[in-house]
């Protein structure tokens, strides 16, 4: 027996997640169990026809509505061949050469020989760099020899506008605008943005409306409001498209708030978009971005006579992104269940026309008026084809594309199932949130996780960790608790178990999932309250905490500072490159530096330059897959990426610790990996996460944004590095007892390292 939850708790509010109790039924049977078997049809072929069938029909489908409208279709077929006439009636249309068949009888005759003679012969098939979801640069899709979208490699077309910020500075701006679209699809969408510069590679203000896209069809005003930061310099802006589609901008306005509360418009040129340069672009505003035009259009606009259009550029033919690729006549027969089996061509001739199914037939022309009609915009999870949409295009992204289930364990196909199943049993956004992080969690990967767009999540305003088997307050910053403080329970439930359960909704290994929910402990909506049972000593009591948007911070004081004379500090998670090259003569100099990376580092990996005494020589530690099958069968290699990072001066030369945990996860396990395979430095501490490289965003139709890893990565010396993380040369393990005495049991560690002294 699988593992359910219950209808009274699984659809439980995201709130304190200690409300989660495990229950176990029987599998689903009879007519729900007939429905599920049809879906999983669905689902698998949907797959092979989306991402591996060529034909030029295809290219057209908006496949997100597709996958609302054929889940529809499928769940009710109460037969083998009855489900057989339905898949066809939807993928016949897209791919005429695919072969819908019974399994346990004769394949028909294959609809696509190789040819006798392919001099000529124009080959169209796809190519995966990854997956090309969003136009991300290191990840590629591309059908050779057929038209393309034009690529961009940041998968969006801006129009760019910056302003001096020094007049500004320590001020408050705001931008406006009036913006509609025509857009279709979850991961179409246009937005406003808003960000503020600093010096070096300093962090200022930044808004691009990612949690409230526009997508309304009508002018409609938005706006953005900032802090302008003391040593800003420069103020940039602007409207983008990302994905396809077309939006409209105009009436652009920066204004800064007085002392009276009053917002004073900044001179801006042309922020009506009524003047065009002889290419018939905005003029004054920068609109560089590849594989987008950008048009300043009469007739169409907000106020005046004029608006600026961004769409996505025009079609080009896909060259090949590597040398292996399908030839015609290869194909791949598979399974589907309910007794069926499909054969689907991996290549196609291209100059065969029937072959790729004609766009104007009645057939197409008929199911692209049934996409339009399904409406997947103005969908939300409490849709049931949603729900059931969003487990079939999530699953295949994965399952044809992640590239770790051979060394993570569980059965995704298993998984199919029941996720199918819990989808069926939802009734809100909230509990098909939990389904699919459920799902996601079969990944084990730390950068997989699932955001339901416009939700705000808070923190409480505590630090915690887990200690001795035990929730244990770590940092304060009031009265009501104190370090060392045990939370005994959350929200009513018990504060262990809510974290167990909590876990078994989070991705990647078990370092990683740990050190997640301590962060997010307490996790729940903003505003709301979370109510903690603590013990310090022998009383017991309750305090109510307000959660906020802002996470606690987990370390004070100077990111780089002197600790004891010749032995020097610096935080990496909060130290930023130019801060660290000012000290960088003193550190050369110093008797020992810690580094600590218990975090994330702050763009600042160039310090390893300082640290290596001969350049890098392990440059294919990375590995984007390259995918010309479905299933993960027969794979064409990897294209690989590395540093290749130099010896810099001055050189640190001093004794060096690094200081790490779990909560190290990409870039900062690319900056450890240095340190481990050169060894150049001791590593106090405990495992980092385990999971490293590019993430690719699956965006769902309903507002779920799924990150996930897109790529292979390895150790500098070709070992697993996934699930396994950086190593520690000295593991430290922290105790109430020192954290009750304000201790940092790992810094003190480290400290002695370079002094040579025991603990």
């Amino acid at each position: 027996m699988r593992v359910r939850y219950p209808a009274r708790t699984r659809h439980a509010p995201l709130l304190g997640l200690a409300l989660l109790c495990l229950d176990f039924t029987a599998p689903l049977q009879g007519q729900t169990a007939r429905e599920v078997e049809n879906l999983r049809a669905f689902t698998k072929l949907f797959g092979y026809v989306r991402y591996f069938h060529p034909a030029d029909a295809s290219a057209e489908v908006p496949w997100d509505a597709f996958a609302v409208h054929g889940v529809r279709q499928v769940k009710a077929a109460r037969t083998a061949d009855e489900l057989r006439r339905i898949l066809e009636r939807l993928f016949q249309p897209i791919a005429p050469t695919v072969q819908i068949f019974p399994a346990r009888g004769a394949p028909p005759a294959a609809r696509i020989r190789p040819p006798s003679d392919p001099t000529g012969l124009v080959t169209v098939a796809w190519q995966h760099l990854g997956l090309g979801l969003m136009g991300q640069s290191v990840y590629r899709s591309v059908r050779v020899n057929r038209d393309n979208p034009a690529p961009s490699a940041a998968g969006f077309g801006t129009v760019t506008g910056s302003v001096d910020a020094a007049p500004y500075r320590g001020k408050t701006v705001r931008l406006r605008g009036w913006v509609r679209a025509d857009v279709a699809g979850s991961a179409n969408r246009g937005q406003l943005w808003l960000r503020v510069d600093r010096p070096g590679r300093e962090r200022g203000f930044f808004d691009n409306m990612g949690d409230r896209p526009i997508t309304a069809r009508e002018w409609r005003p938005y706006e953005i409001v900032g802090q302008v930061a003391e040593n800003a310099s420069r103020i940039a802006f602007g409207c983008f498209l990302m994905g396809r589609g077309t939006v409209w901008v105009d009436d652009l306005e920066l204004s800064v708030r007085n002392a009276r509360g009053e917002w004073t418009p900044i001179p801006l040129g042309n922020s009506s978009f009524e003047e065009a340069d002889e290419a018939g672009k905005p003029r004054g505003w920068f609109t560089g971005t590849p594989g987008y035009t950008f048009t300043v259009v009469r007739g169409d606009a907000h106020s005046g006579d004029k608006a600026l259009a961004i769409q996505r550029g025009a079609a080009a033919t896909g060259a090949p992104l590597f040398p292996e690729r399908p030839q015609v006549g290869d194909a791949v027969v598979k399974q589907l269940g309910v007794g069926l089996a499909a054969r689907v061509p991996l290549a196609l001739d291209g100059n065969d026309r029937t072959a790729h199914g004609s766009t104007k037939a009645p057939p197409f022309v008929a199911l692209m008026t049934d996409l339009r009609r399904v409406g997947v915009d103005t969908l939300n999870a409490g849709d049931e084809a949603l729900r059931l949409a969003d487990v079939v295009i999530a699953w295949n992204v994965f399952q044809h594309f992640y590239p770790y289930f051979d060394v993570v364990p569980g059965n995704w196909d298993g998984e199919l199932t029941i996720a199918l199943e819990d989808a069926l049993d939802d009734r809100s956004a909230g509990d098909f949130l939990h389904t699919l992080n459920r799902l996601v969690a079969a990944l084990h990967d730390g950068h997989a996780s699932v955001t339901l767009e416009g939700t705000a999540w808070g923190h409480i305003p505590v630090g915690v960790d887990w200690i001795e088997d035990q929730v244990v307050v770590t940092r304060v910053t009031d009265t009501t608790l104190h370090p060392g403080d045990i939370v005994l329970a959350l929200d009513g439930g018990d504060a262990v178990e809510a974290v167990h359960r909590r876990e078994t909704e989070m991705s990647g290994s078990p370092q990683w999932k740990r050190s997640r929910s301590m962060r997010e402990f307490g996790f729940g909506y903003a505003g709301t309250e979370a109510t903690l049972r603590v013990r310090r000593g022998t009383r017991t009591f309750q305090v109510a905490l307000r959660r906020t948007l802002d996470p606690f911070p987990e370390r004070d004081g100077a990111p780089v500072r002197a600790l004891d004379p010749g032995i020097w500090y610096v935080d990496l998670d909060r130290a930023e490159m130019p801060a660290i090259r000012a000290r960088l003569d003193e550190l050369a100099r110093a008797r020992g530096v810690i580094f600590d990376l218990r975090g994330y580092p702050r763009g600042n990996h160039a310090v390893l330059s300082h640290l290596l005494t001969a350049p890098d020589t392990s440059r294919a530690w990375m590995h984007v897959p390259k995918v010309i099958y479905p299933d993960r069968e027969r794979p064409a290699g990897t294209t690989p990426h590395g540093w290749g990072l130099r010896p810099a001066e001055p050189r640190i030369s001093g004794r060096v610790v690094f200081l790490t945990d779990g909560r190290a996860i990409s870039y900062a396990e690319s900056f450890m990996s240095f340190v481990e395979h050169y060894r150049l430095a001791e590593i106090v501490g405990q495992p980092t996460a385990g999971t490293n490289g590019n993430v690719n965003v699956l965006t769902l139709p309903g507002g779920y944004q799924v990150p996930w890893t897109g790529m292979r990565v390895v150790k500098h010396d070709g070992s697993p590095h996934h699930l396994v993380g950086i190593q520690p040369t000295i593991r430290v393990t922290r105790t109430i007892e020192g954290v009750r005495a304000g201790r940092d049991e790992f810094l003190e560690r480290a400290l002695a390292v370079i002094r040579g002294t025991r603990e």
